[in-house]
């Protein structure tokens, strides 16, 4: 008890001079009215040369799917500032992966609706994506929607989507011949709050994906004070530290295809203010751990206690705060190894005027902030993150950093409206070095940043990024890097872990040295990238042993994979398991 009032009385008075700062001078200066109307005018960042390159895919192979959130009807609420997210997933089981982008919503008339999910399915063969949401029966949103959670909760072969928002969430099962079935009303306790994000893993160890729902706060029509721009007289989106914080939930999935309540049961706190989500291991004992970016307020790191429940190490492990000691207003969470020594890191995409975070494992779930010491400080103050993927670009065996960017205010005074989005170069572990100018000059262009994810949409060894900005196209940036290392990719299928078995720990040794892959759910933001694990490959490196853990303790030697190559590898008690290997170039179904 001592400890949480200490924390509380600390991070009430620090909240008073940092985290998301949106009270404004008195009036709105010259050069800020400029950047309103240019907000492209913030100084560069000076790109230095790269190896992978990226150019965004034409309309005519992506559909416009432009997400919105109502701010054209002038009411300048904090519910816009969200944005939306979307999600990878293979909807027919083609072998080729879709993908999914909450549409958002609609407040005219002060009428909060819900905009369609879009569902745009990669083509075999048409090297083109088609707009399949109304075939797929997704047509119709019950809510305002944000984020997009992707998991296999019934077990059945087939992906299956939650979506949150404001209103609730909405869970959509796969029927597994392309349409998807709304069965929220009778899968999931009745959650009518403000829900930002969402992650799927197995806390419990009994086989069946369980779900982690973050709450923001408690904003609503009738509780919307009026907030100004600079000048005092033009009303701009209000800050979170106005309202009070929505408790995140934690639904246990009972494995008859339905969910109960057991936030409290697991020991979540109720007083975060969370936007960002993610489950991984990250201590190594096999039971997936959970990391939660909370706005204005210190992030959650909960230890999982043996399948029982979750400890609460924000404090104690370091990764809660900034290298200051104070809480930053993370928007954006992510996992890697970003050094290659085997630990997983952690990652938190913040506001303008604080640092993006990077925290390297110490061991025993203690985490040092190392923005300062690798580079990721040199960005400046000048962003506010949102959706973040680590990722290997180049196949040089180490991942690098995609980050979308965007305001929160209509009127900002420090930082632009529209953002760039960043690319980050990984060397070897060392140092991460921006390299957007040089390796794609589209994402220059500013964007009002939101959701991002990873994955590999052409099927042809490099990952490729897709962004959902608000009030703008989404894109699918191609990876277009020549001569890149080769690759491996992995893809796990559990059978007495959950099938899609997030806590597993891929480590991909070669002859001179060891890489390790995390199976996550949730991350980025309001997102979820492909959950087919993938490994650059430096040409003149020999592949060893491909080692599976998974989270039920079982382990898995694949000896001497072969390169440029998909695994897909499924549990089984046996110390070697079957692999089946595919040609990416093959579009024969899984």
């Amino acid at each position: 008890m001592e400890i949480r009032f200490l924390e509380l009385a600390a991070a009430t008075a620090l909240l008073l001079l940092i985290g998301c700062k949106r009270t404004p001078p008195e009036s709105l200066g010259t050069a800020d009215q400029e950047r309103r109307k240019d907000p492209a005018a913030a100084a560069p960042i000076t790109a230095s040369a790269t190896a992978f390159t990226f150019r965004p895919l034409e309309p005519a192979i992506l559909p416009d799917v432009i997400p919105d959130n109502g701010a054209r009807h002038g009411f300048a609420t904090i519910l816009e500032s969200l944005g939306s997210g979307l999600a990878v997933l293979d909807i027919d089981h083609d072998g080729r992966e879709d993908l999914l982008i909450a549409g958002g919503g609609d407040l005219q008339d002060r009428r909060i609706t819900g905009l369609p999910l879009r569902a745009l399915q990669s083509r075999a063969g048409a090297a083109r994506f088609s707009n399949v949401t109304a075939a797929a029966g997704l047509g119709d949103c019950a809510i305002y929607s944000h984020g997009l959670a992707v998991s296999d909760f019934n077990n059945d072969g087939f992906a299956d989507c939650l979506l949150t928002g404001y209103g609730g969430v909405r869970l959509y099962e796969n029927c597994g011949d392309g349409t998807f079935a709304d069965v929220s009303e009778l899968a999931l306790p009745d959650v009518t709050r403000w829900n930002a994000s969402a992650a799927w893993g197995d806390l419990n160890h009994d086989g069946n994906a369980d779900l982690y729902v973050t709450g923001y706060v408690d904003w609503s029509f009738e509780n919307d004070p009026p907030c100004y721009a600079a000048d005092g007289k033009t009303r701009d989106n209000c800050s979170p530290k106005l309202f009070n914080a929505v408790p995140d939930a934690l639904f246990l999935n009972t494995g008859d295809g339905t969910f109960r309540d057991a936030s409290r049961e697991w020991g979540v706190r109720e007083d975060g203010k969370a936007l960002g989500v993610l489950i991984a291991d990250l201590d190594q004992d096999r039971f997936p751990d959970v990391y939660v970016g909370n706005d204005v307020m210190m992030n959650f790191l909960y230890r999982n206690h043996g399948g029982h429940a979750l400890t609460d190490a924000s404090i104690s492990s370091g990764a809660g705060v900034s290298s200051r000691g104070s809480p930053d207003a993370s928007m954006g969470v992510e996992a890697t190894d970003f050094n290659l020594d085997g630990l997983p890191d952690l990652w938190a995409a913040n506001f303008e005027m604080e640092s993006f975070a990077l925290y390297q494992n110490q061991g025993a779930m203690m985490f040092r902030h190392v923005s300062e010491a690798t580079g990721i400080a040199a960005l400046g103050d000048q962003f506010v993150g949102w959706g973040s993927v680590f990722a290997d670009f180049d196949n040089d065996g180490d991942e690098d950093l995609g980050v979308c960017n965007g305001n929160v205010v209509q009127y900002p005074t420090h930082s632009p409206w529209l953002q760039k989005m960043v690319l980050m170069e990984n060397h070897t572990g060392e140092y991460f070095a921006d390299v957007t100018a040089a390796a794609a000059p589209d994402m220059l262009n500013p964007r009002h940043g939101r959701g991002l994810v990873s994955f590999d949409w052409n099927l042809d060894g490099r990952q490729d990024l897709a962004s959902s900005p608000i009030h703008s196209r989404s894109d699918v940036f191609e990876n277009t890097t020549e001569h890149p290392g080769d690759w491996l990719r992995v893809e796990l299928v559990g059978v007495t872990s959950a099938r899609h078995p997030v806590g597993a720990t891929v480590i991909l040794e070669t002859n001179r040295r060891k890489r390790v892959r995390l199976q996550k759910g949730g991350g980025s933001y309001l997102s979820s990238s492909s959950p087919i694990l993938h490994f650059g490959v430096p040409a003149d490196e020999q592949l060893v042993r491909l080692v599976v853990l998974w989270p039920s303790g079982l382990d898995t030697t694949i000896t001497a994979p072969a390169r440029n190559n998909t695994l897909t590898i499924v549990e089984t008690p046996a110390s070697a398991q079957p692999a089946r290997q595919r040609e990416l170039s093959d579009d024969t179904t899984r």
